[in-house]
């Protein structure tokens, strides 16, 4: 009997490597056949007379450094005063942002002052639904807007299927450390989401700037970690698409060390992993093409920590078959680079990605444990920025 060119295990190993990889590095190839060109730049945009009711919710918690820079600039967009309402919530802030906040007052800023700290979504659920305004959007208080950012986002409502628009957030000022890794990340980023917009919808949205239809807004347990991933999911169950918005673009102060960053994702692999255990995570009763999109872009990354390691295990029980040794020796190599990088400090743009991939792995893993177990709070952790 002739010898089969692959053993069992090579075949699982197989299936594992290109599971593995499918999220980072096939499904952009797929997308851009599928999608081949992008439809970039502003659409056309009503006048200032048909242009929808917007309030623009600021989340804020002990935001004393950036608030006030952020009220001007949600003052100065361009947008009707008479159609905008500029609303800030403070979370329980122990610091002078309410103080700040009440200044501006007398220009129209609606201000929320909660002194006991309950978390985002407890207090998304209670002041959403009490708006009047078509639109909500949505922004962290440490992102400044272009001028036309909330025209460009609303321009993108025309469309009837549309019920969630997310925009395009660029961070300055990130640590050398993750600057290189951390720009590309994005770049495919946009560019997988711009994709899955004509495609047919993303799946979620940015948090720090998006916008929805205030009809579709759906409550949801005050204890949820991702809110971004709750309220675009309910958007997407109603039966309206979720897309990105490019021109409607804001900045944020990039992670000032690989910590802030590192529990950044943690945060979300536990709310990711919250979201798939309770059910609500899945996008039920939506078309085929969303959920190839989720189970590409979001699913397969979420578990990839636990598909490697498996991989890894397999590939060590077996390492007298070469297929085995070359996965280890690849393993051996990547976490080799990502150590050198970060333990010599030598940058280089290899190195670099070598340790952002690495620490990603690491930190989905331990956000999908806590989020499993609850051990992920839902209040968020103030960074000094």
């Amino acid at each position: 009997m002739p010898t089969p060119f692959l053993t069992t295990t090579d075949a699982f190993l197989v299936c594992l490597t290109i599971l593995f990889c499918f999220p980072y590095f096939v499904y952009p190839a797929v997308l851009k056949l599928l999608v081949p060109r992008t439809k970039a730049g502003s659409v056309t945009r009503r006048s200032n007379e048909k242009l929808p009711t917007v309030t623009l919710v600021i989340c804020a918690l002990n935001e004393e450094g950036v608030i006030g820079e952020k009220i001007v600039n949600s003052l100065a967009l361009d947008y009707p005063s008479n159609r905008l309402k500029i609303l800030v919530i403070s979370d329980g802030s122990t610091d002078r942002t309410a103080e700040i906040c009440r200044q501006y007052a007398s220009e129209g800023i609606v201000f929320v002052d909660r002194r006991e700290r309950r978390g985002k979504a407890w207090n998304l659920n209670e002041i959403i639904p009490a708006l009047k305004e078509e639109i909500a959007v949505l922004s962290d208080a440490n992102v400044l807007y272009q001028a036309d950012a909330v025209k460009e986002l609303v321009a993108r409502f025309k469309e009837p299927t549309v019920g969630c628009v997310s925009g395009k957030v660029v961070l300055t000022g990130t640590t050398d450390l993750l600057r290189l890794p951390e720009t590309s990340y994005y770049s495919i980023e946009w560019s997988l989401q711009a994709r899955e917009s004509e495609l047919y919808s993303m799946v979620s949205a940015d948090g720090a700037m998006y916008a929805i239809r205030r009809e579709l807004f759906v409550p949801f347990p005050t204890d949820t970690i991702l809110d971004d991933l709750a309220i675009p999911l309910g958007v997407l169950k109603s039966g309206k698409r979720i897309i990105f918005a490019e021109t409607a673009t804001g900045w944020e102060s990039g992670p000032s060390g690989w910590r802030e960053e590192f529990n950044r994702k943690v945060r979300i692999a536990a709310g990711a992993a919250q979201a798939l255990v309770r059910g609500w995570g899945w996008p039920t009763g939506c078309p085929a093409r969303l959920w190839f999109v989720f189970v590409s872009h979001k699913l397969l990354r979420w578990i990839s920590p636990w598909v490697g390691a498996i991989a890894l295990l397999t590939a060590v029980l077996t390492w007298q078959q070469t297929l085995s040794r070359v996965l280890l020796t690849g393993a051996v190599l990547l976490v080799a680079g990502a150590g050198i990088r970060f333990l010599a400090r030598k940058a280089h743009p290899v190195l670099d990605a070598m340790f952002y991939f690495v620490m990603a792995q690491v930190a989905l893993a331990v956000g999908a444990a806590r989020g499993l177990s609850g051990g992920q709070s839902v209040l968020w952790k103030k960074e000094n920025r």
